[in-house]
């Protein structure tokens, strides 16, 4: 009698383990990560065989980093290079490949500038602003896009509107005449979704080439970024996405490091303009979609060395 008993306990606990693995398979399976650039559709982390990095919107918002370069320094076999200070030229490199081999994506269409020497992708003045997430996925990747992703692919994503209206507004102060701006409002529905985001960054900054070496004049830089996404679904198997993303700079540069290398009439003026629209149509329910993908277009107007009025 007394072993039947110690064999009916033995089975009750062997089915309450099952069923409590089988519970937590379940939760772990819905909170799984889900990135698209390893294979340019939606998979989860832990079935790409790719190495890739993700930094999610909590991160971004949690370092208070206002710019994306600032961010990409985080992210292991990324090498980030900037010239001078604020607004100088900045390229990055995946596991020690040059930059041009460092394909840049936002919301899936190309950033890099074909009309610079090595093709590359400036980061100078990219905010982080609006952004959802950046997937990084390190080595070659020529089968998917290209030999411009030869080292890697950064893949930047717009954020998305949900749920009940949200905002918010800040204002923060610092050493060097620094000062920063930002707003931003968010929200969604079943039929519309839609984010907004401002920012302004003034700093009076400090000389490049080094105060010790005689040089007094300051660089300074002023940013003004603006990036919306709007987006409708009128049905359950489409949708529509507008977005359109705004960068206008004006930075100090010096000619060097070292004696003599002041410029005060050294002034680079940067405009940069976004502009994509996107669809997707779920085609047999819940076994695929495809996007439909509208005229997008991306301008940079760049001003270099400008001469500053006499005040």
């Amino acid at each position: 009698m007394m072993c039947i008993r110690k064999w009916c306990g033995f089975v009750v606990l062997m089915q309450a383990l099952v069923f409590t693995t089988h519970a937590f398979g379940q939760d772990s399976s819905q909170l799984e990560e889900i990135v698209v650039t390893a294979n340019r559709n939606e998979a989860a982390l832990d079935e790409i065989g790719s190495s890739i990095s993700v930094i999610t919107r909590e991160e971004i918002d949690r370092s208070k980093k206002p710019f994306v370069l600032d961010l990409l320094r985080t992210v292991p076999a990324l090498d980030v290079v900037q010239s001078g200070g604020p607004g100088g030229l900045t390229s990055v490199s995946i596991r020690g490949a040059a930059s041009e081999y460092t394909l840049v994506l936002l919301d899936g269409v190309r950033m890099n500038d074909p009309s610079t020497p090595g093709a590359s992708y400036d980061f100078a003045n990219l905010t982080t602003d609006n952004i959802e997430r950046i997937e990084v996925l390190r080595g070659p990747q020529s089968t998917l896009y290209g030999s411009d992703a030869m080292g890697g692919v950064i893949n930047i994503i717009t954020r998305q509107g949900t749920g009940k209206p949200s905002g918010f507004v800040s204002a923060e102060g610092g050493s060097f005449g620094t000062a920063t701006e930002k707003a931003a409002i968010s929200g969604g529905t079943e039929l519309l979704r839609y984010s907004l985001g401002l920012s302004r960054e003034d700093t009076s900054g400090f000389s490049s080439a080094g105060e010790k070496y005689g040089n007094h004049e300051t660089d300074g830089f002023h940013s003004t970024s603006i990036s919306t996404r709007l987006g409708v679904t009128p049905s359950r198997i489409f949708d529509v996405d507008c977005i359109v993303r705004y960068l206008s700079t004006k930075a100090d540069m010096d000619n060097g490091g070292g004696a003599g290398q002041d410029d005060p009439n050294s002034l680079v003026r940067s405009e940069q303009v976004f502009v994509r629209g996107q669809g997707r149509l779920l085609l047999f329910d819940d076994y695929g979609s495809r996007s439909l993908e509208f005229p997008s277009a991306t301008w940079t107007g760049t001003t270099g060395t400008t001469p500053t009025p006499p005040t």
